[in-house]
């Protein structure tokens, strides 16, 4: 599943700056910074001053090249692909458990992470966010200001 901004995306200019995989063009309508991967810089060396076409993904901070091509030389990259947002099987009723034998007041439903619930609590009147692992055991306690827009429905429903 592609994510709406991103787009398959064609440019041309010349490589100005090198950064190991990553590197930059100034194309006419300014710098874009292009990423080949490990695997596609061994299948290319690039220098400064390189006049190149790419091709690729563009993500919000770079350009996932797919395809380059300078002079008459094509290479193809292929870039790993993410898993999508997978998410093992997972009880929140353990993590909201945790929270409470922790002495906490749960605020709002648990917020499922991959590897983690987030649960809003409070206890002695101070509201704490809580990281919680899948299996109950409470990985992460920080203070949470009655103001905080991540939680402000959550805060909001308890009052």
């Amino acid at each position: 599943m592609r994510m709406p901004d991103h787009r398959t995306t064609s440019i041309s200019g010349k490589i100005t700056h090198i950064f190991g995989h990553r590197f930059v063009v100034e194309t006419k309508h300014g710098a874009v910074l292009a990423d080949v991967t490990p695997k596609g810089l061994d299948q290319h060396s690039l220098r400064i001053g390189d006049e190149v076409s790419l091709t690729g993904e563009m993500k919000p901070s770079e350009l996932k090249v797919s395809e380059l091509r300078t002079g008459s030389k094509t290479i193809t990259i292929e870039h790993k692909k993410k898993p999508h947002e997978h998410h093992a099987h997972a009880e929140p009723r353990v993590a909201l458990k945790a929270a409470r034998a922790a002495g906490f007041e749960p605020l709002g439903e648990p917020r499922r992470k991959p590897k983690h619930f987030e649960v809003l609590g409070r206890r002695n009147h101070t509201l704490t966010e809580l990281h919680i692992e899948l299996d109950g055991h409470i990985r992460k306690a920080k203070p949470v200001e009655d103001h905080d827009p991540k939680w402000s429905e959550a805060v909001q429903a308890s009052m």
